[in-house]
């Protein structure tokens, strides 16, 4: 568990590797009985009946969810450079055309679309204007909406429930982040390529001798985005977090390992949490995986108050007075050189 955040009130720390846990009360080595709507949290019982706190904190293809035929074929990634003077109509412009803020996209296509031509990011989500319209890296992304990427990758029959995608995809949706469109709101793209992937039974958050064991290896072998705008997340059965094994999530800046529930909030919950982390919401920050706080002062699932029963991070509101969800638009870790 991390140590008590340094720094002042309110303040967040800068990305770094430290990472942190999200309670799950009881981990069980036979039996994990998910919460029901009552809204109860996951349980499980160990033979010694030990109480186990998890480690801190999910490519273009279908998205990974329970039902095989949500796939196709070859659903890797297949990265293209993007070629900024492509038209709409599939035509070349002018090798002349100007593209003043040298983002893939030609000033005269910039205004048509809204988009400033000053501006290689408009939206400033980390994904210049010309990847966001041309590049199928990053499907249905938007030059004036707030886009984030994920890749999820699983081991063995792990898998994320369309029922946890939605929830995650519409606690971005309600997000309090303005948009040059004039809406508000994240796009959160999670995205699947590799399941049924082969590990040494338990996935370790820090970097380990020989092969699939942590998640630095499964990033080196299977993230087919690297190098992009994109986050990684694998899914496992079991987690270690800085080799303590027993836990259910790790995350560090740009990558998530993390078990998956029956019950869609708590996958939800967690993956929320542990990608919190990606984007460098470490344990440095007040209130950050601890329970210092009630979710009044502290009003976030980072928050292990709030952790598998909310989903949101904090929008300054309540007596903590953090941003979150600005820091995660404006501030987060950018994943591009991560792998």
């Amino acid at each position: 568990m991390a140590s008590r955040p340094r720094g002042g009130r309110g303040r967040l720390a800068a990305p770094v590797d430290a990472v942190s846990v999200g309670p799950i009360h009881v981990v069980t080595a036979l039996l994990v009985v998910a919460a029901v709507a009552s809204g109860t949290l996951a349980v499980s019982v160990s033979d010694d009946e030990t109480q186990v706190r998890p480690a801190g904190g999910a490519t273009v293809a279908e998205r990974l969810v329970d039902a095989d035929d949500a796939e196709t074929d070859g659903a890797a990634i297949r990265r293209q450079r993007v070629g900024g003077t492509t038209e709409p109509d599939g035509s070349t412009a002018s090798v002349n055309a100007t593209d003043t803020d040298a983002d893939g996209l030609i000033d005269e296509r910039e205004r048509s679309l809204g988009a400033d031509p000053t501006d290689p990011d408009t939206d400033g989500d980390g994904i210049p204007d010309g990847a966001e319209v041309d590049d199928p890296l990053y499907p249905d992304a938007d030059p004036l909406e707030h886009d984030i990427y994920v890749e999820v990758d699983a081991t063995g029959e792990n898998r994320l429930s369309e029922a946890a995608v939605d929830l995650i995809e519409r606690t971005f949706a309600d997000a309090p982040v303005e948009n040059p469109s004039g809406e508000s709101g994240i796009d959160i793209h999670v995205l699947v390529d590799d399941r049924g992937l082969e590990s040494n039974a338990t996935v370790y958050s820090t970097d380990r001798p020989g092969p699939r064991d942590d998640m630095y290896d499964f990033r080196e072998d299977h993230f087919d985005a690297s190098g992009s705008a994109y986050y990684y997340v694998v899914l496992a059965d079991d987690v270690a977090y800085d080799g303590q094994p027993r836990y259910v999530g790790a995350g560090r800046p740009g990558i998530v390992a993390m078990q998956t529930f029956d019950a869609p909030k708590l996958t939800a919950s967690l993956f929320m949490h542990e990608l919190g982390h990606a984007f460098g919401l470490d344990g440095r920050a007040e209130g950050v995986d601890s329970k210092t706080y009630s979710t009044e002062e502290y009003d976030s699932v980072m928050n292990y108050n709030g952790l598998y029963d909310q989903l949101a991070y904090s929008n300054g509101t309540d007596d903590l007075g953090r941003d979150e969800w600005q820091y995660v638009a404006r501030e987060r870790h950018q994943p591009g050189d991560d792998g």
